[in-house]
């Protein structure tokens, strides 16, 4: 009878816990964190740059610690009140407001970035712990964590703020998964405790982003793949535990979104999101071809790519490339399975992890971005490290290879940490690394437009614009955005009024900008800019004289904003050009009364005083200066004019106005 065959020893082992942890574990736990300190000790300094402005200085909520803000969080989505996304995560929101009015923060950025760098330190741990359970070697455990703590892709969700809700919720999968884990091995009141701890840690991964709901999936991968003995009562519990805050957060995340304002994703932003299924998934398939890529080599980082920087697929040679790639590394990876199963399960919960916000389920906001990388690098990165630990007896060298990485991804994460400065930092970057993206091109000239109110560099500003609109150009009206038009038509003005005037080809180029953006507005289902372009065209037609075309598109802006200042004072001196003085008192008048501006009785008074009234009587001396003068005939019927155009009954009944006013 032949002898049994010794079964290989698994690649994969559950580490049993000492009855004290080793001083070595301490010690490396703190060399991580030193490690990390070291690599992002520049994120401190950097500023609220991109939506960081918007999510920190532009919320309300966060101003005051109070019930009535946090009921707000629970009540709006993450972008409330400046915009919709169609994401609800109001713990992360809960965290800003700790910072901003708890600690005192208020728009200095220095404390978001250190409740950042703490968070990411604890996760560091946690996979560095987890790595101890999972992973056969000590050495291999840090190795994993040290990688990953000091990666240049995790930039964009440590150094940039608004990245903690990938922090937050990295730190309930890892934490959770580590609770289940503990869970699964003790029985009575230590397992329900540990349950009800990964209960606690889901509910705040999926209230801080809803990509957390991988936890249960991740729970099942490791039963499934690495447990050779049926532990399904565990499993279930674990399930349980997780499912139940997952349930809540979804039941109160549709109760929100069913009356907040839907969210649209324009084809600019995603272009997976305007195309057909087939062409999208495929396209989607891509970019998970560049995650890979960054994984390995993270050189070339940006903060954007939008269109066109990631063309849609179309069978070009730079799609079969990715479509190939992703094919090899599923077989490599189904050949781990038999292999080394802790590797495949790495690889496989990375792959999970990146599944919510891969745009092959359903389109996001956005066709890419590195923070999705935040958990997935995670997996990636121990699957790569077990595998070449398990060929250290044929690469000699290996562990001296992974510190040579370790230290260049150190390094790499120092030098993109500068990017993060402020916006011009960070467009000067995204115009370097994605010069496909208009939204690059477009964020550099608006920074270099604000970095210079005296238009010393108005001319750099136009060339970004211009690059801007030039790969917008061949979009069709209906797919393109009108804000990227606007701006650079409000550029062309500027150039214009520094030259003074002398010059009317910068105002013939922002008519005709502004023309475009009105197109793309009225074929547009993204929102309402027209009244913006509608008051740049007004603008650039009274710069050229042209009052009879400048009339019509201040009425309409008018009609469309009847609370903007600007647009009364536009009318107003497109009737003085056309002779017609009255009209432009009634349009000051109107808006004085539509906006309770000061500033348009002083344009009526000016304008009055400069001759429009013929019996002098418009204007008398009063307690704090000049006055209008209501005895006064043309007064009286431009005010009531005015009131009545500006829908103020109040004002009609307290003015002696004709009968004719109702």
């Amino acid at each position: 009878m032949k002898a049994k065959k010794k079964r290989p020893s698994p690649t994969w082992v559950s580490v049993a816990r000492p009855a004290r942890i080793p001083r070595q574990y301490w010690l490396a736990g703190l060399a991580l964190i030193v490690l990390t300190l070291l690599a992002f000790s520049n994120s401190f300094h950097t500023g609220l740059a991109l939506d960081n402005q918007m999510l920190i200085a532009g919320d309300p909520r966060i101003r005051e610690w109070s019930s009535q803000n946090l009921g707000q969080m629970l009540q709006h989505t993450f972008w409330w009140p400046n915009g919709e996304a169609g994401i609800y995560r109001p713990f992360t929101t809960v965290t800003f407001l700790f910072n901003y009015a708890v600690l005192g923060n208020g728009v200095q950025p220095a404390g978001y970035h250190w409740i950042n760098f703490l968070l990411h330190a604890i996760n560091v741990l946690l996979v560095f712990t987890l790595a101890l359970r999972l992973v056969r070697g000590f050495s291999v455990a840090v190795t994993i964590a040290a990688l990953w703590a000091v990666h240049p892709v995790l930039t964009e969700s440590v150094t940039n703020i608004i990245g903690r809700a990938d922090l937050l919720a990295g730190m309930a999968v890892l934490g959770g998964f580590l609770m289940y884990l503990q869970s699964s091995e003790t029985t009575g009141r230590r397992r329900a405790a540990w349950l009800t701890g990964l209960m606690g840690a889901t509910a705040i991964g999926v209230f801080s982003k809803e990509s957390a709901v991988v936890l249960p999936g991740v729970l099942v991968l490791y039963e499934v793949t690495c447990h050779q003995r049926k532990r399904l009562r565990a499993l279930l519990y674990g399930c349980f535990a997780t499912l139940l805050p997952i349930a809540a957060m979804l039941w109160q995340r549709a109760l929100v979104l069913a009356v907040s304002p839907k969210a649209e994703f324009p084809f600019v932003d995603n272009p997976i999101a305007g195309a057909d299924f087939w062409t999208g998934r495929l396209t989607a398939v891509k970019v998970i071809a560049r995650y890979l890529w960054l994984t390995v080599w993270p050189a070339d980082l940006s903060a954007d790519y939008s269109y066109s920087e990631i063309p849609l697929a179309r069978g070009s040679f730079e799609d079969w490339i990715a479509w190939i790639a992703i094919a090899v590394t599923v077989c490599l990876i189904a050949l781990l399975y038999r292999r080394n199963r802790l590797a495949f399960f790495f690889a496989c919960a990375g792959f999970l992890n990146l599944l919510p916000v891969s745009n092959l389920l359903f389109p996001l906001g956005t066709i890419m971005a590195e923070r999705f990388l935040y958990l997935p690098l995670a997996c990636w990165l121990a699957c790569l490290v077990i595998v070449i630990d398990s060929a250290t007896n044929r690469v000699r060298y290996a562990p001296v290879f992974l510190a040579l990485i370790a230290t260049g991804f150190a390094v790499r994460t120092w030098v993109r940490n500068l990017d993060w400065t402020n916006n011009l930092t960070m467009a000067t970057a995204i115009v370097q690394t994605s010069p496909g993206s208009f939204k690059g091109h477009r964020l550099l000239a608006a920074s270099l437009f604000e970095s210079a109110p005296d238009y010393s560099n108005i001319n750099h500003v136009l060339d970004e614009a211009t690059q801007s609109l030039a790969i917008l150009q061949t979009l069709p009206d209906h797919l393109d955005v009108s804000t990227p038009w606007n701006e650079a038509a409000s550029y062309y003005l500027a150039q214009g009024d520094s030259l003074h005037g002398s010059a009317r080809e910068p105002y013939q180029q922002a008519v005709r900008i502004a023309l475009r953006s009105i197109a793309i507005e009225a074929a547009s289902r993204h929102g309402n800019k027209a009244a913006v372009v509608y008051r740049i065209l007004a603008s650039a037609y009274l710069r050229l004289n042209q009052a009879a075309q400048a009339l019509p598109a201040a009425i309409q802006a008018q009609a469309l904003d009847p609370s903007n200042v600007e647009v009364y004072g536009q009318i107003a001196d497109a009737y003085v050009r056309l002779s017609r003085g009255e009209d432009a008192a009634i349009s000051l008048a109107q808006g004085m009364f539509a906006t309770s501006n000061g500033s348009l009785r002083e344009d009526l008074l000016k304008l009055y005083q400069s001759g429009v009234d013929t019996k002098g009587c418009a204007v008398v001396a009063g307690p704090r200066g000049p006055a209008l003068n209501p005895a006064c005939d043309i007064v009286l019927r431009d005010l009531c004019a005015g009131a009545a155009r500006a829908h103020r009954p109040d004002l009609l009944g307290q003015l002696p106005c004709p009968p004719k006013y109702p």
